[in-house]
């Protein structure tokens, strides 16, 4: 095996030297034969973005940092998912596509400086630009031309301006992330899509307020993933389990399944661990134990609305501790973020509607040995739809202690929901909910 140093390449840790051709001299190197190691000594790297090849580690010692160039034009075209619909984006800062037999680790950062991403967003949407206004801009929209993202989440404008996730892999097998800190990505730091055998271990992933759109890591159509011993502390949601939207998601029909994750922390974000809103391909055979939720929006959380279709089974959460969360838990089918306007009629309302194919189901959720303290708005917030309640809920041994001057809100992300202050367990549209030994005070 192939050991090389990146400074041996060419490579300036001066915060300034663009590294772009080292990393990719050094990454060409170390992937033939069978492969090899490149190492990144003590420094600030700076670089465009990096396409890592089978065979090979990317190491990051300690007080290591990449540090990824805020120039859009750096950065090309992909085909990948954004937020559930497969379309053309800008390439992911740190990029893997089509591997075998890869990892990052270290004690080193991965930075993706999206300060300017994040302003050129909001300044966007601020000035209500929703239409290309560069000549990037139009490229995008025509490749973009024959995709629906209208059921996108929040974070897109048109068909255009789809920022970089910090670090993707793409239908890639044996991935291995261990120790690294990943912070300040453009969109979602880290986005493992498609890919099958994966561990992430002892990693800390950091998106600061400011940003947007910020998830720590996001399990998107994967099968077999092990997460263990991570800590979160980002601007959305922390660790997030998805399989695409509506017919996009069920044309690709690849499911989220048979991952386990344990012994994480989540120190702030929209929520703990949580899966959905994307459930088109189904999401199932999950475990999470040993976890903590320390400040989240809310931590349990599980998502869907009509039309995204897919089924939700078979998930295990087990000695969850959380405290100073706003709603521990929250299974909810009146998702409302990012809603198309002229369908949210259909969507809030309350009454029975037909079951189609894009009817999503949650169907046999176990929550075992839970406690809470410190709530804000309610115990737990569980909302079916009409035509297809949640089904076979359990509640075994959890304990959950309200604020006695909790801070009002909202229990979940849902249509026609009032803000709560102490609430218990809030109930509709549930079939089969079992409680044993459930203590609220």
């Amino acid at each position: 095996m192939i050991e090389v140093n990146i400074n041996d390449f060419g490579a300036t840790g001066n915060a300034v030297t663009d590294n772009s051709d080292a990393f990719r001299k050094a990454i060409e190197e170390c992937s033939k034969d069978k492969g090899g190691r490149v190492i990144v000594p003590p420094g600030k790297y700076l670089t465009g973005p990096i396409r890592l090849k089978s065979d090979t580690t990317l190491h990051l010692e300690e007080d290591a940092v990449i540090s990824f160039s805020d120039n859009f034009d750096d950065y090309p075209a992909v085909k990948s998912r954004w937020e559930g619909v497969e379309c053309f984006g800008y390439c992911p800062c740190l990029y893997g596509q089509d591997l075998k037999n890869v990892s990052i680790t270290g004690k080193g950062v991965i930075d993706g400086n999206g300060y300017r991403w994040w302003n050129e967003y909001k300044k966007r949407i601020q000035h209500g630009q929703t239409t290309p206004i560069s000549e990037r801009d139009k490229k995008f929209e025509k490749l973009n031309k024959d995709i629906d993202i209208s059921d996108c989440g929040g974070g897109g404008i048109g068909s255009f301006f789809f920022r970089p996730p910090l670090i993707q892999f793409n239908n890639c097998s044996n991935v291995l992330l261990d120790g690294i800190t990943a912070r300040n990505s453009p969109f979602w730091n880290t986005h493992l899509l498609y890919c099958k055998d994966v561990t992430v271990e002892n990693a800390t992933f950091q998106n600061p307020d400011e940003g947007k759109n910020g998830d720590g890591l996001d399990i998107d159509s994967c099968n077999s993933v092990e997460v263990n011993g991570c800590i979160f502390d980002v601007n959305d949601d922390g660790l997030c389990l998805k399989s695409g939207i509506g017919k996009n998601g069920m044309q690709v029909n690849r499911p989220c399944e048979n991952i386990s994750i344990k012994n994480c922390k989540v120190l702030r974000g929209h929520g703990g661990v949580v899966i959905g809103s994307e459930t088109a391909a189904g999401i199932r055979n999950v475990k999470i134990s040993d976890c903590q939720f320390q400040g989240t929006d809310r931590g349990i959380r599980i998502k869907s609305r009509r039309g995204r279709s897919g089924t939700v089974e078979n998930i295990e959460f087990t000695n969850i501790d959380m405290n100073d969360v706003g709603c521990p838990i929250v299974i909810n089918l009146y998702y409302n973020c990012g809603a198309p306007v002229k369908e949210i009629k259909y969507l809030s309302d309350r009454t029975p509607k037909p079951i189609t194919d894009t009817t999503p189901c949650i169907r046999n959720i176990k929550l075992t040995n839970i406690t809470a303290a410190n709530v804000q708005t309610a115990a737990a917030f569980l909302l079916g739809l009409p035509e297809r309640p949640i089904e076979n809920i359990v509640f075994d041994n959890v304990k959950i202690t309200l604020a006695k001057e909790g801070i009002p809100g909202y229990p979940a992300m849902a249509f026609d929901v009032k803000k709560m202050q102490g609430a218990g367990i809030i109930d509709e549209f549930v079939k089969g909910f079992v409680q044993r030994n459930v203590h609220i005070k």
